[in-house]
């Protein structure tokens, strides 16, 4: 179709053409270029971080620290026996308060005992003869945990138990009150082992090492001794205070640090 003269009719637009506005299109075309780069260049650091996450390598180090411990947790038990439960219970608090009373005459603060354990139970024994079993009374057994913060009265702590009423004991066993100084040194033995591993590593694989990208630590906790005594025969068991040894406590402490591996 042609209009009046024999020119074509114009479709309409939004967009000007080239020719009518040179400036406009102009800043178009750099607006599509930028972004066509902008996306290459997004592109390409995906992929390269793609790559740098598969590209690692990762290495377990272990360390460990020494240290005298300063603490000591010792749990003294008292049982009493008797036809009927109020009996049982009296005679238990009086053994229980009275051992307290001398534990705290030691010097041991009324903060670091406690009561741990209370317990009222009908004493069954069974009967051959009628083949069945039957009550011998009750029994209030009565645990105390006692923190001993002087390592030096661990031994007067066990004699006065035995020659108190104490039926039980079980301890001590000795930590370090505040551990996080040895916590340290295990980590910085554990990092450097780790980072040992990994040059080693690296030389024999023939790649070059880049920054830590991920790690984590565990720590295989304390060890200490622990002694148990049976308090059966108290008084001859404990006529004296007995001899302990503290010993040393170690900290065991396992890193795991992850490598980026240099293109």
């Amino acid at each position: 179709m042609t209009t009046k003269g024999g020119e074509s009719p114009r479709t309409s637009s939004i967009w000007p053409q080239w020719h009518e506005n040179k400036p406009f299109a102009l800043v178009l075309i750099l607006i599509g270029s930028f972004l066509v780069v902008f996306l290459m260049a997004k592109v390409d650091k995906i992929q390269k971080e793609t790559a740098q996450i598969g590209n690692t390598i990762t290495i377990d180090g272990q360390g460990s620290a020494i240290g005298k411990p300063d603490v000591a947790t010792v749990t003294i038990g008292v049982d009493t026996k008797a036809d009927d439960v109020a009996g049982a219970q009296e005679q238990n608090s009086t053994t229980s308060n009275a051992l307290t009373e001398k534990i705290k005459a030691l010097g041991i603060s009324a903060d670091d005992i406690q009561t741990s354990y209370y317990s009222v139970y009908e004493n069954f024994v069974w009967n051959p003869d009628t083949e069945a079993s039957e009550s011998q009374g009750w029994i209030v057994s009565q645990t105390l945990t006692v923190k001993v913060r002087d390592t030096s009265k661990v031994s007067a702590l066990l004699a006065a138990a035995g020659q108190n009423g104490a039926t039980n004991v079980y301890g001590p066993s000795f930590t370090i009150d505040d551990p996080s100084q040895l916590e340290v040194q295990a980590r910085e033995e554990a990092v450097a082992d780790a980072a040992s591993k990994a040059a080693q590593l690296a030389a024999t694989l023939g790649v070059k090492l880049g920054g830590v990208v991920g790690y984590s630590e565990y720590s295989g906790g304390s060890l200490y001794s622990y002694e148990s005594f049976s308090m059966a025969d108290s008084a001859k068991a404990y006529g004296g205070a007995p001899g302990i040894e503290p010993g040393t406590n170690q900290i065991d402490l396992t890193v795991s640090i992850t490598y980026r591996i240099l293109e």
